[in-house]
């Protein structure tokens, strides 16, 4: 196992949503994530850099690449699948220039959009829909292929695969040489999800899983009350991992005995209000509990 960070603590916002200017400048959040004890981070290009720029910063704050992440911004039926095929394409160039095979593939996630609005619930289910987001996700697949890279679904709360038995459905009607599976340990729990069964069930279709603990009481709390997410979040869902309510290191154990993928934290909100403290937290909680593993 490979321990990595995807530091988005530090883009946390006030009203319970992510917003990327909030980080430091790149060079200075790639050092910061090195002092706070991790050796890999997530990759990510920023966008007015080339690959020879990014790839240069990176090694000189002494750091390795862990995949990144893709977000599909059409429901496969609203005009903009050959833009979304187009754009998968050239993020899976620059990943296969990093020399990176795998990359994380999730639907985008709006504030104005339904399942925002009414989180965790699989709001507004459509079967249809999850068939025209399959046959794109499929397109998205073979074009990222052909460059070298798999994409691994990420079921995620707040769009339009978040449940459990939609991110099966996707799974399974695209063999495993085509699309592999991201599991996000919060946003499956969040979403009522048996985290620990379903990462077992397939276990051999996983290069690296999405650490995140939780307050399940906060989410039980939210969709009892009809929270939207943004509310859930500023409510405390989201902790350091090791200081929520999840068993991380009993879900991580149905991992293959021989998994030799990453373990990427992710603290979408931090409950260490200093970020980089947050990171150092993290770091040392998972050296601590997944002693073996290196970064």
């Amino acid at each position: 196992m490979r321990i990595a960070l995807n530091p988005i603590q530090w883009m946390a916002s006030d009203d319970g949503w992510l917003d990327p200017s909030r980080a430091p400048e790149r060079e200075q959040l790639l050092s910061l994530i090195k002092q706070a004890g991790f050796d890999s981070v997530m990759a990510e290009v920023p966008a007015d850099w080339t690959v020879e720029r990014y790839r240069s910063v990176v090694d000189g704050v002494g750091l390795t690449l862990a995949p990144g992440y893709f977000v599909c911004r059409s429901d496969g039926r609203d005009g903009n699948e050959d833009a979304v095929v187009a754009s998968a394409g050239a993020v899976a160039r620059q990943h296969a220039e990093l020399g990176l095979t795998q990359i994380g593939l999730g639907l985008a996630m709006g504030k104005d959009m339904p399942r925002v609005a009414h989180p965790a619930r699989a709001y507004d289910v459509d079967p249809t829909r999850v068939e025209a987001v399959t046959a794109l996700i499929g397109r998205i697949a073979d074009t990222m292929l052909a460059e070298g890279v798999r994409p691994n679904l990420h079921p995620h709360v707040g769009t339009w695969i978040e449940s459990e038995d939609e991110g099966r459905a996707v799974l399974d009607a695209l063999p495993d040489s085509r699309l592999g599976f991201l599991p996000d340990t919060g946003h499956l729990a969040w979403a009522g999800s048996d985290v620990g069964k379903f990462v077992a069930d397939y276990a051999e279709r996983i290069p690296f899983v999405h650490v995140k603990d939780c307050r399940l009481s906060v989410a039980t709390r939210g969709r009892e009350q009809g929270w939207g997410y943004q509310q859930t979040v500023l409510d405390g869902l989201w902790v350091e991992p090791g200081r929520g309510e999840l068993d991380l290191a009993g879900i991580i154990g149905n991992l293959p005995g021989d998994f030799d993928g990453w373990l990427m934290v992710e603290v979408d909100r931090p409950d260490i209000a200093d970020c980089y403290e947050s990171a150092v937290a993290s770091a040392r909680w998972m050296h601590t509990t997944f002693g073996n593993a290196s970064s």
